[in-house]
């Protein structure tokens, strides 16, 4: 399983062009013509320059951490497929990187949040929206809170005999895994024997997380890219003076 990267919005690159195409097109009217140097820092210091590239760099950092989190998924798979591929004790492994798992998720929302602080300090976002946004990582993802809670901080764990898992699990692996995990559950029935089953267990609980996530992610980007636009659309202005002087007027001005 390797978990998708987050793309940017088509819209908000179609937006970009319009923008581009507007400010050349005021600059041919005057019979005047900017160097690529120009429009460079017009853009680099421009609102939409701005925006955009720091959605970029927000959604970069956001594939980052999923990158970090494939990684991990990797891991398991190496671990699955033989316990011994990756050396050390692979119980011990496997919890600690299960453990990383939850701490790079969670990594995911401040992210999102130092975005989303960017958008209101520009005045994309009201006080009400960015808060708005904010509960909603948390909301759409207190039960993985729990689950982190319940196997990590409370110290549920694979008992030492007489390992128990929920079967429902294994309905998406190969017939030659299944038959692998029964003859352990069977013979191998402890902590340190089941421990493929175990990153097995773990990994698809990671995919249900991560797949929820960035359906839900991908959801906010499409918003807040429209939210962006409706913003340059309706609050702010291209202007050439006379003197061919490029301005951005400011919202409101």
């Amino acid at each position: 399983m390797t978990l998708r990267y987050i793309q940017p919005p088509e819209k908000l690159g179609e937006g970009f062009l319009k923008f581009a195409k507007e400010i050349h097109q005021k600059s041919l009217s005057l019979e005047t013509k900017f160097t690529e140097e120009e429009i460079a820092n017009f853009f680099n210091e421009s609102f939409s320059g701005k925006i955009r590239a720091n959605f970029l760099l927000w959604i970069g950092d956001l594939n980052r951490s999923i990158k970090g989190i494939n990684i991990i998924v990797g891991d398991f798979s190496e671990i699955r497929a033989d316990r011994n591929s990756l050396g050390g004790d692979p119980v011990i492994r496997s919890e600690f990187l299960f453990q990383a798992f939850f701490g790079e998720f969670f990594r995911l929302k401040e992210i999102s949040k130092i975005f989303l602080k960017l958008l209101y300090k520009h005045k994309v976002l009201s006080t009400k929206e960015k808060d708005m946004l904010y509960d909603s990582y948390f909301q759409v993802f207190e039960w993985v809170y729990e689950v982190r809670n319940m196997i990590i901080h409370q110290g549920v764990t694979f008992k030492n005999y007489d390992v128990e898992l929920p079967t429902d699990f294994l309905t998406d692996i190969s017939d030659e895994e299944k038959a692998k995990f029964q003859e352990l559950l069977e013979n191998s029935n402890d902590r340190d024997g089941t421990v493929e089953i175990q990153c097995a267990f773990y990994t698809s609980i990671i995919r249900n997380i991560m797949n929820t996530f960035l359906e839900f992610q991908e959801k906010v980007c499409q918003t807040l890219a429209e939210l962006i636009l409706l913003y340059e659309e309706h609050a702010m202005s291209i202007t050439v003076s006379d003197h061919a002087d490029t301005e951005i007027l400011n919202p409101g001005k």
